[in-house]
Formats: structure tokens, sequence, C-alpha cells
């Protein structure tokens, strides 16, 4: 679209610009709600966040799961399943990852990286109005 001052070409990327941004909302959103937990749904992806996180430099790992306990101190609450992670070292050292720690990792890991890929595709979007609409070339 050419037009015919600098005034109206800002004023039309201004409005392309705010409609674009609506839309790169909903991309990220869902993205970063359906997109990353679908992708990094597994439990073996789960587990490579958190020792990328917790455990950089380990050369193995255990995982236990445990039984379904209560998630909160009502009996009649919610349960979830315990898990818990040995991280074994060249030194001979280890570390434990925690149920909490894991779940942190695991949980925000996937959301984070499905917001990345929304990000990833919004911002292209955001460089339409510079390519699309300019002034008329003089003649």
């Amino acid at each position: 679209m050419k037009l015919n001052s600098a005034k109206e070409v800002w004023i039309a990327r201004i409005v392309a610009w705010a409609v674009l941004g609506a839309i790169s909302c909903g991309i990220i959103f869902m993205t970063t709600f359906m997109v990353g937990p679908t992708l990094f749904s597994g439990q073996s992806t789960a587990n490579k966040i958190a020792l990328a996180m917790y455990c950089p430099g380990a050369e193995s790992s255990s995982l236990q799961e445990g039984a379904s306990t209560p998630t909160t101190s009502d009996s009649s609450g919610t349960y979830g399943h315990t898990v818990e992670v040995t991280c074994y070292f060249a030194d001979g050292s280890t570390k434990i990852i925690r149920n909490e720690q894991y779940a942190i990792a695991s949980i925000g890991g996937m959301f984070g990286i499905g917001g990345l890929i929304g990000i990833v595709i919004s911002l292209p979007l955001l460089l339409i109005p510079f390519i699309l609409i300019r002034k008329k070339k003089e003649s």
C-alpha cells in the first residue's frame, strides 16, 4: 500500500501494529499454553529440563517415582505423585533434585519454551508494516 504523505504512512503503520499486536498476543498465548506443553509433555523431556537447570555437567541420573500423596494438609484435597532425581557427577559426588524443584523446572520449562516459540512466530509479523506500507515515490 503506497500512501501520499509520511503522516498517512505512520498512521497506517500504527493501526497495523495495533492489530498485529493483538494477533501476536493471541499467538503467544496459544503457543505458551497449548504448543509448549504438547511438544514437551513426555517424562524424558521434563527430566532433561530439570537436569539442565539443577545438575549441569552430570554424567548420569536416576529417577525415582514415589506413590501418590496429598498435596495439601486436607485429607480430601488433591493428590499428586512424587519424583526425586539423583544426579551423579564425574568426581563421585551426587546431588538430589527434590520433587518441588523438579516440578518448577519441568512446568516452567514447558511453558517457557512454548512462549519462546510464540515470540519467534510473532516478531516477523511486526515487521510487515515496514514492508507493505510505504510512501509513494515522487515523480
